[in-house]
């Protein structure tokens, strides 16, 4: 087994960023896509199939619920609607005031504008625990965001939170950051990869990954 062909195989079947699925382009680096980003880490966070929580969190988007103004002008019901309607059912109380909680919050202390929660951080640790601020957001949640913002924000790069990791040593890549980027060879390959091992530990590696392990 070459680690390359392995990281490879990853990359280009299972590469797919998960605020790429949830239609929000980060890379862009302005404030909408990053709220979005946000909620979608928020709702990753509870004990719930991560599929269901990028649904919920695409549904967001759908119904305009995934911007600040709309949020902080809705109903709760209608937000427990769509939540409950798109896979968040066992959580969509607490999810429904959690991400008013957030839109309150992003707009109170940073304007609307996550950049500037970047410029407070100052560093990675400093981002992380702002994060942490936002309900229903911990450890997790935040290395969640990290784990894509660091295609725009420099202070992340090269990061990699524990599930990928622990996907990277099952398997057979090294269980380290700047190993693992410049296994990739590029910063968006490097996120790209983060989010295949995320993948491919949550459902399983694709056939063509299984097949680099092999050869």
């Amino acid at each position: 087994m070459a680690q390359k062909d392995v990281a490879n195989a990853l990359i280009d079947s299972q590469g797919r960023l998960f605020s790429e699925q949830v239609g929000a382009n980060i890379a862009r680096d302005v404030p909408q896509q990053w709220f979005h980003w946000l909620l979608t880490a928020q709702l990753c966070s509870a004990r719930i199939a991560a599929n269901n929580a990028l649904q919920a969190a695409a549904a967001l988007r759908e119904t305009g619920l995934h911007k600040i103004e709309a949020l902080l002008e809705s109903r709760r019901a209608d937000r427990i609607r769509v939540l409950n309607k798109h896979g968040y059912a066992r959580f969509d109380n607490i999810g429904a005031d959690q991400v008013r909680d957030a839109a309150e919050l992003v707009q109170e202390k940073y304007h609307g504008d996550l950049r500037e929660l970047r410029e407070a951080g100052g560093d990675a640790k400093g981002i992380s625990a702002r994060l942490q601020e936002v309900k229903g957001i911990g450890e997790t949640g935040a290395g969640i965001f990290c784990r894509e913002a660091q295609l725009a924000w420099d202070e992340l790069y090269p990061q990699a939170d524990k599930l990928c990791l622990k996907a990277a040593e099952e398997f057979g890549l090294p269980a380290d950051a700047k190993k693992l980027a410049d296994l990739a060879g590029s910063r968006e390959r490097f996120v790209r990869l983060l989010a295949a091992l995320a993948r491919a530990h949550l459902d399983g590696p694709s056939d063509e990954v299984e097949s680099a392990r092999r050869h």
